[in-house]
């Protein structure tokens, strides 16, 4: 196990420290039999520094080591005493130091088991703390970004409103800038173009702020697939990229009401491709359902408009 070398390097390092400076001290100040006249005995120190510090094995091992030097200095003296009184001597100390070792080390195991897994806890709350973090910070920014969106957005219902009666206007010059403000609200774009049909071509009728520099005639295959689909054409589906090529990323037929023949298409040229989900493109369909209309309408007003005078028949 990686680290486990290390470890086991420094802990027979401090048993060797340990165990060098009392066997140290009992040559030099005491008599040399293991501080046998000595209660506690410092032999323990070792013994349960390793059981608070490592747990059970090293404790042990220490207990080991204890117990060896016990025996080998605290034997002399026994012929003095009871036999039964003298193993007793000489066992009691190493059964303790065993018993305290697995105690006190099994102890110290469920300490730092219970440390660690406190301590993976708080890494996790500490990452989920950081994850909400971020996650607020971006609804934050989101929400600011809306509320501006919206402080400053042009297609609010007074807007709409007032550009719609525009549409009433004597001057054709302001109704067309009209019609065009209210598609442009609608598609989110100013680069389109409104191609109105005259017999099987295609001519641009109106056009976007930013869409001077379009095609004037639509392409013949765009013009043939908008006369024949009523939904709208868009790069979302692969069979319509190739008509849509060059030309935009979404065609929209204007067809009239209850089934009418298709009036004109408008080809929005400019439009981000993340946009194009089902909800905009039921707003695409709507666009053509009132837009077509008002198509027909101007075209109707224009052959019935009244004859100057000094032109009559």
């Amino acid at each position: 196990m990686t680290g486990g070398v290390p470890r086991i390097a420094r802990i027979a390092a401090e048993m060797a420290v340990g165990f060098g400076a009392l066997i140290l001290i009992d040559r030099l100040v005491g008599t040399g039999d293991a501080f046998a006249d000595i209660q506690p005995n410092p032999l323990w120190l070792p013994v349960l520094v390793m059981a608070l510090a490592y747990g059970t094995l090293p404790a042990l091992a220490a207990a080991g080591i204890a117990s060896g030097l016990w025996l080998l200095h605290a034997v002399p003296g026994g012929g003095e005493r009871d036999y039964l009184d003298h193993l007793l001597h000489l066992s009691l100390p190493p059964l303790l130091w065993f018993v305290a070792a697995v105690t006190v080390g099994e102890v110290t195991i469920l300490r730092v088991g219970r440390y660690r897994l406190l301590d993976r806890r708080a890494g996790i709350a500490q990452r989920n703390v950081a994850r909400l973090t971020e996650a607020f910070h971006q609804l934050a920014h989101t929400n600011r970004a809306l509320q501006v969106e919206v402080a400053t957005d042009a297609r609010t219902l007074g807007h709409v409103v007032a550009t719609a009666t525009r549409l009433t206007a004597i001057d054709p010059t302001e109704r067309r800038a009209a019609l065009a403000a209210l598609i442009a609200m609608a598609a989110r774009s100013e680069d389109f173009t409104c191609y109105r049909f005259a017999g099987s071509e295609a001519r641009a009728w109106l056009r976007g702020a930013t869409a001077t520099a379009r095609p004037d005639i639509l392409p013949d295959a765009l013009a043939m697939l908008s006369r024949r689909r009523s939904e709208p054409i868009h790069v979302g589906r692969r069979g319509d990229r190739v008509v849509l090529d060059g030309i935009g990323v979404i065609a929209i037929p204007l067809a009239e009401r209850d089934g009418g023949s298709v009036v004109g298409c408008l080809v929005i040229h400019g439009l981000p491709f993340a946009s194009l989900n089902a909800n905009a493109l039921a707003e695409m369909a709507e666009i053509g359902g009132w837009l077509a209309p008002l198509i027909a309408v101007r075209e109707h007003a224009a052959a019935t408009m009244v004859t100057p005078p000094g032109r009559a028949a």
